[in-house]
């Protein structure tokens, strides 16, 4: 397993979406209690290059800038947006059983396991809720009550909000290790104990950083608890007010946790002009449903006002993540 970072030098945590170029130092973080097997772990760079795009794929990691690039990224959340008729084929409500998270990993891999689209998302959204699987949160190394830890699991559990935050969640499961399981139950989640049989039983063999466990929580069990845990705050949810584009949306997202002109273009593949006309089609969207969200930034001067917008528009979105999410 990769070694974490000594913790002489002053750490300078913070959570963004995963980027293509992520995947080769993400690949080193795969935990070793997802038992995946040679063949399926050589199958994963290439699955994550499809994957990484995807709207069914909820993905983060935790960096510490002080690091040098290529050893900045200490943590690596996974979830899946999982299709409504996988949960009984998965039995989670009924009798699931050990390592969910490699099974889904080779059900992408052959293709039985369909990624949702932006559409199915939304309408999902929409609907009665989703079902999602956290199919891992990968750490360097997990060291309970050292200050480097702390520092690397506040800015996870924040990530965790922020990335799914906005969603109509119906359920959430997350698998993890034993190890990780005071941790994922201090985030709110609740045990989902595994069904009884031999696989099950030969797990108690096994150390608690290679023992899998699971947890779960319903949008029923979420709203019976007090607002505080992270798992609870992903529950929260309203319809969105304005409806972007799949194209807005994915602007506005990249701009949470870099809005430098530079890099969104880089990110998204597009010029300053196709820049700036995502940015006006925003603008124009927003007034059209509420033309006095802006005050006096209003208007076509986007020299001078198109900064102060932008600077509106995010500050709206951290607090109304549901603006980001695919609606249908």
């Amino acid at each position: 397993m990769p070694v974490a970072p000594a913790t002489r030098h002053t750490p300078r945590m913070r959570a963004r979406t995963l980027t293509r170029s992520d995947l080769a130092e993400c690949m080193e973080l795969l935990p070793d209690w997802l038992d995946l097997g040679p063949e399926l772990r050589r199958a994963l760079p290439a699955l994550w290059e499809r994957l990484v795009d995807s709207p069914a794929m909820i993905t983060g990691v935790t960096e510490d800038m002080a690091m040098p690039p290529g050893q900045r990224i200490q943590g690596w959340g996974v979830t899946l947006v999982l299709p409504r008729e996988w949960v009984p084929r998965l039995q989670l409500d009924s009798a699931p059983q050990p390592h969910v998270s490699r099974r889904i990993y080779a059900a992408l891999v052959d293709g039985s396991l369909p990624l949702m689209t932006d559409r199915d998302v939304g309408q999902g959204n929409a609907g009665q809720g989703l079902a999602m699987m956290v199919l891992h949160h990968s750490i360097r190394e997990n060291r309970l009550g050292d200050a480097y830890m702390g520092a690397l699991l506040n800015v996870a559990n924040e990530a965790f909000r922020n990335h799914h935050g906005g969603y109509h969640l119906a359920e959430i499961y997350f698998e993890a290790s034993a190890l990780q399981g005071p941790g994922v139950a201090a985030a709110g989640f609740l045990p989902a104990a595994y069904a009884a049989g031999p696989a099950t039983e030969a797990l108690a063999a096994l150390p608690p950083g290679l023992r899998p466990v699971l947890f779960r929580m319903r949008r029923d069990e979420a709203l019976q608890q007090l607002p505080g845990t992270s798992v609870r705050h992903a529950f929260e949810h309203q319809p969105p007010l304005f409806r972007f584009s799949a194209a807005q949306r994915r602007l506005l997202w990249l701009s949470l946790f870099d809005d430098r002109d530079d890099y969104l273009m880089q990110t998204l593949g597009v010029s300053v002009h196709g820049l700036k006309k995502l940015w006006r089609g925003i603008y124009e969207r927003i007034e059209d449903v509420a033309p006095e969200f802006f005050g006096d930034s209003s208007g076509s001067d986007d020299g001078k006002r198109g900064p102060e917008k932008r600077r509106q528009v995010l500050g709206y979105v951290r607090q109304r993540p549901e603006e980001l999410r695919p609606w249908a």
